[in-house]
This record gives C-alpha cells, sequence and structure tokens, in this order.
C-alpha cells in the first residue's frame, strides 16, 4: 500500500490517490518475471477527477 499525493498550486487543489497492489514472481520458460497488480483509490481529487483506477506491471528481471 502507498500513496502519490500531488497538489496544484494555480487551482489550489490535492490529487490523494491510495494505491493497494499484490505482487507475484513467477518462472515462464527458465526467465523470472514480476507480476504486479493494483487497485487505486482516490482519497481526494479535483471536481471531476476519477474515483478509481486499476495497475498491471510486468518486469522482466535479469539476475546474474
Amino acid at each position: 500500500m502507498n500513496t502519490e499525493s500531488t497538489y496544484d498550486w494555480q487551482a489550489n487543489q490535492w490529487t490523494v490517490p491510495v494505491n493497494f497492489m499484490v505482487q507475484q514472481m513467477v518462472k515462464i520458460g527458465g526467465q523470472p518475471i514480476s507480476l504486479q497488480l493494483g487497485y487505486r483509490y482516490y482519497a481526494e481529487k479535483p471536481e471531476y477527477g476519477p474515483d478509481w483506477g486499476v495497475r498491471f506491471q510486468v518486469t522482466f528481471l535479469f539476475p546474474k
């Protein structure tokens, strides 16, 4: 869980998403890969900002 808060000084408005994420490392054909899936809830947002969001990430790992 984390947050990525930003403030718009001209509009005097906060954007405060709270992220909930899970991550799993797997091997596909011997290649280690990190998979991440997350849900984003906006605790504070501009008037017409989003209410929620999702995030999916794939990271290929190359250990020595």
